[in-house]
């Protein structure tokens, strides 16, 4: 492992959160409102680039920290996606009191994929 590779690893977790249009969008990689809502209107609605730009996938940021020697059910995953989880909830709860959000959990065996996904919580209904 490597400070690059953690650095990586720690961006994700603390990623600047911005709110635009009502809707909560990860700036993982400080490139600011501007540059975000460029990114969204690539997609046809706010809703569908939120759900593709706020999805977030740790497996290979633990394999080249740790090696490929871990798996999805080992608890340290659960316990790093928990860690991820709080640094988002914490910074939407204080920038942005009035937002309800959802933070789901992705486990895809089938492609060895782990991360979460941020949405609203109105557009987690739907």
């Amino acid at each position: 492992m490597n400070l690059e590779q953690l650095v990586c690893l720690t961006n994700e977790m603390v990623a600047t959160i911005e709110e635009l249009d009502g809707y909560l969008f990860l700036d993982r990689f400080n490139e600011g409102p501007a540059r975000l809502r460029e990114k969204v209107l690539t997609h046809a609605t706010t809703e569908e680039a939120q759900s593709w730009l706020n999805i977030v996938l740790i497996d290979q940021s633990l394999s080249q920290i740790v090696g490929d020697d871990w798996s999805l059910d080992d608890p340290a995953v659960k316990q790093i996606l928990s860690s991820i989880e709080k640094a988002w909830g914490y910074q939407i709860e204080a920038r942005f009191p009035q937002v309800k959000f959802f933070i789901s959990r992705i486990f895809d065996p089938e492609y060895g994929d782990v991360g979460l996904k941020l949405t609203n919580v109105s557009n987690a209904e739907t």
